[in-house]
């Protein structure tokens, strides 16, 4: 195996995380600031 196909591997598998790392932090967000609008507008 030689070290660009690793080095490629990596950098991919660390976009991919801070991707899915970056949709869970702005679901949660968005979550996070629906339910206190609706704890609100109870």
């Amino acid at each position: 195996m030689d070290k660009t196909a690793f080095i490629t591997r990596r950098l991919a598998r660390a976009a991919l995380f801070s991707l899915v790392r970056g949709i869970a932090w702005a679901v949660g967000s968005g979550l996070a600031g629906a339910i206190a609008w609706w704890v609100h507008t109870l």
